[in-house]
């Protein structure tokens, strides 16, 4: 048998999902767009997706007429249209839409971002120069 919950710990998972709430990337609205046929998410970092519904396999048989009660889920991680028994994660969404070559650039982009006045000014110097090497194929 379990012991019970005390309130420590009980404060300490408020918290923690206190951060993570805070941390990761959520819906805070969604809305359906009749004249693009498109469903729009905004995100709780600030970043708007537009997607055609006809992309999406769980939408595609709901009549247009039928997708304006589209809403966020509670805690804002999925979406719903419940007259169809529909929900989406928002995590799933975008990781079904990125392929490997989109989360390469991604991550090669933040990796390559000045951080600091020594990366930025051996950019800059590079840059310069005429960037980097194009690659040649090599001789057989």
């Amino acid at each position: 048998m379990h012991s019970p919950t005390t309130t420590a710990e009980l404060q300490r998972a408020i918290a923690a999902g206190r951060r993570r709430r805070a941390t990761q990337r959520r819906a805070s609205a969604v809305h359906y767009d009749p004249t693009r046929d498109s469903i729009e998410i905004d995100l709780t970092d600030g970043v708007g997706v537009r997607l055609p519904r006809a992309l999406l396999p769980e939408f595609r048989d709901v009549p247009p007429s039928e997708m304006p009660p589209i809403r966020v889920s509670a805690a804002g991680y999925g979406i719903r249209l419940d007259a169809h028994d529909i929900a989406i994660s928002v995590y799933g969404l975008i990781a079904a839409l990125a392929t490997p070559a989109d989360m390469a650039a991604a991550l090669g982009k933040l990796g390559g971002s000045a951080k600091t006045k020594k990366k930025r000014a051996s950019a800059q110097a590079n840059g310069a120069k005429g960037g980097r090497p194009r690659k040649v194929p090599r001789a057989a």
